[in-house]
């Protein structure tokens, strides 16, 4: 048996015995879902695949447990005096070396795979929607990042085991190479420029694990660390070879190594430096980043014509430029694919490509922006206010279709959330999301003698306080019985505003009854059962949220008439048997040679479901069933579909199933793995 094998197997049963290995591992487990569960719940709707999740919950803690695997595998050895017999024997120090590393390696890995092991089950039994897309092949890439990571983690661990006599020092050092400068260091430039994470990137460490788990590896960051790790194993072995040459006679001998041992940190600095500097790239399809788009973006590309130019606007080492060019693209492929658009990607770095920058500049685009063009008309988005799916399929859809002056009437004047308000309770990301769609969001006051103009496409009501005075309502009434139309947001049964005028309509607000619900928060409703509406029917496996609703019932005015006189009433969405958004028409029995336009309103009994707060927690369709309405409402029913983006992580956890899944795997999971060693080290020391 090789000497390398010997050792391996040495370190991995002497690990066995102790308690500290317990704990290690225990903590380790513990932590990381602690993290892990926390990360997923606000990545929820975000572009990440769940393996990214995990592996950027797992990663942080990967040195720590190492330090605290390897802390002692040499420290022993050097304060029993053990290390003298080592030395006797007619085996190299690397291969003793080599023989310690793989063994604290290997017990790092089995503890990433219970990690991997516990939370993939977990999620197949709470959250298997998370799982969509992904599997088990998904988290390879996630799982080699980490092993890779770990790889360097255990090498730098081993050389300070091999350094200092006392294991507690040896952690300590270890911690302060793996986790305190680069992690301290970053803190720090933070503190020290705020905007550091625009201006330098992600914090590298981290960066390396999203960017393998979700496919794109980097010759030089896989070079970087074998090399890295190369060098610290050669720093544990001379390390160890140093206890050698003792007394004067060996001082000479100490002097070449330690001169051995500078010369090959500046040859692995270097070679770090070359194999970054000649650095490719792989970029592989992993999860479900790599989806289909939704049924709406398809449906713009695919009937888009001509070519288009989209630029990106944007230094290279900005942390956001591998993910966009990923996105775009995805964008141009799939384009493509369906014989629509013809899309040109490129990309302008503002302080090298000063020619093409000074172009963009004069279109009024700032750095850190797309530029879409397509003839003489462009559109301009920053990427501050997002660049999804659904944001740049609506500015393509601008520019490829004839230009529409659609405008939308957002009453004032009565305590409503007011359309260009940006805090947590405003609703200007839904406006701006309007604005994208084609639409002019316009404010009006109906009281005095204003009127409704004719160039109203709709008119929203954002969960009104204070009631409409009598002659605002009949103003109202006489516009909706000229077949305009209404959304109305209501933040209670009886919270004035509108409320009053919609029983004359089909609709009578009530108390909603809602027992058995789902929920997020304690406070708020997960809605996920749809009506076969033209609004409702393509978010079907979607699910939106509402605050403490209003239900909807059928007044005596529904159904009563005939003819054009009828008014039809219509859930959209319920929470047990509770309706919680409904639609009402009148005149949609009549003729279409009679060319009367119907009436119709939507009531969603929740005012801040689209408030920029809620809209911002993306774990819901909210955005979606917004923009279904009004489209459903402005007369556009055919380009009514789902904009729900395909890529994006979904989980379906409520809060009751967010605490089990959370129970199982911060606290069984770790704790069963806990006393388990607990007990395969109280069995070895029996023994010994």
């Amino acid at each position: 048996m090789s000497p390398v094998r010997v050792t391996w197997r040495r370190t991995i049963g002497r690990a066995r015995s102790l308690f500290s290995t317990a704990f290690a591992a225990g903590g380790f487990l513990a932590a990381t879902a602690a993290l892990f569960a926390f990360k997923l719940d606000a990545a929820e709707g975000a572009s990440l695949s769940v393996a990214s999740v995990w592996a950027a919950s797992v990663s942080p803690f990967l040195p720590a447990l190492a330090a605290f695997l390897a802390m002692d595998v040499w420290s022993d050895e050097l304060q029993s005096g053990r290390i003298e017999l080592l030395l006797t024997t007619p085996v190299r120090e690397r291969e003793f070396t080599l023989g310690k590393f793989l063994g604290v390696f290997s017990m790092v890995v089995v503890s990433t795979f219970l990690s991997f092991a516990s939370t993939v089950v977990a999620l197949r039994v709470y959250a298997p929607s998370a799982l969509a897309g992904v599997g088990v092949l998904g988290f390879c890439p996630a799982f080699l990042a980490l092993m890779l990571q770990s790889v360097l983690w255990c090498a730098v661990s081993v050389a300070m085991s091999s350094i200092f006599r006392h294991a507690a020092a040896a952690a300590c050092a270890s911690l302060l190479l793996l986790i305190g400068i680069p992690r301290g260091g970053w803190a720090a430039l933070l503190a020290w420029a705020p905007q550091g994470r625009t201006a330098f990137g992600e914090m590298i460490l981290d960066a390396h694990v999203i960017d393998m788990s979700s496919g794109l590896f980097s010759s030089g960051t896989v070079l970087s660390y074998l090399v890295l790790s190369s060098f610290f194993l050669f720093v544990a072995s001379k390390n160890v070879a140093m206890c050698r040459y003792c007394g004067r006679g060996g001082r000479s001998l100490r002097l070449s190594t330690a001169f051995a041992l500078i010369l090959a940190g500046i040859f692995s600095g270097l070679v770090v430096e070359l194999v970054n500097r000649l650095d490719s790239k792989l970029d592989l399809p992993v999860g479900n980043l790599e989806t289909e788009f939704s049924a709406r973006t398809r449906g713009i590309l695919s009937s888009a014509q001509g070519e288009m130019t989209v630029t990106c606007f944007l230094p290279r080492k900005d942390a956001r430029f591998r993910q966009i060019g990923r996105f775009l693209r995805r964008l141009q492929r799939e384009s493509a694919s369906l014989g629509g658009l013809k899309i040109d990607l490129r990309f302008v770095d503002p302080l090298w490509d000063l020619g093409p920058a000074e172009r963009l500049v004069r279109l009024g685009a700032a750095e850190g922006s797309l530029v879409f063009e397509k003839g003489r008309r462009n559109v301009v988005l920053p990427l501050a206010d997002g660049y999804g799916e659904r944001i740049c399929a609506s500015s393509i859809q601008s520019l490829t279709m004839p230009p529409q002056r659609r405008n939308v009437y957002w009453t004032v004047g009565h305590g409503e959330a007011a359309s260009e308000e940006y805090g947590t309770f405003g609703m200007s990301d839904i406006a701006r999301d309007l604005a994208r769609e084609g639409y002019r969001n316009m404010s009006i006051d109906l009281a005095g003698d204003a009127q409704i103009p004719s160039d109203c496409a709709l008119i929203v009501v954002a969960g009104a306080k204070e009631d409409f005075s009598r002659a605002e309502s009949g103003r109202i009434d006489s516009y909706l019985r000229a077949g305009g139309r209404m959304l109305v947001l209501l933040a209670a049964a009886d919270s004035g505003g509108v409320a009053q005028l919609l029983p004359g309509w089909g609709l009578r607000p009530s108390l909603a009854t809602t027992t058995g619900a789902k929920t997020l928060s304690g406070t708020d409703l997960i809605v996920g059962e749809f009506s076969e509406h033209a609004i409702s029917k393509p978010l079907q496996g979607s699910r939106i949220v509402l605050e403490r609703p209003v239900g909807f019932m059928p007044s005596a005015a529904a159904e009563t008439g005939t003819g054009a006189d009828r008014i039809e009433f219509t859930p959209l969405a319920k929470a047990g048997t509770a309706v919680v958004a409904a639609a009402v028409e009148r005149g949609v029995g009549a003729g279409a040679d009679l060319s009367i336009r119907p009436m119709r309103i939507v009531a969603i009994g929740d005012a801040g479901f689209v408030m920029n707060g809620q809209l911002a927690a993306r774990a819901n369709a909210n955005r979606d069933f917004f923009l279904n309405c009004v489209a459903y409402l402005s007369g556009t029913d055919a380009s009514v579909a789902s904009g729900a983006e395909t890529n994006v992580l979904t989980t379906g956890l409520d809060r009751a199933a967010r605490i089990r899944f959370a129970t199982v795997v911060v606290g069984a999971v770790p704790f069963v793995v806990f006393l388990l060693l607990l007990a395969v080290a109280a069995r070895r020391r029996r023994r010994s």
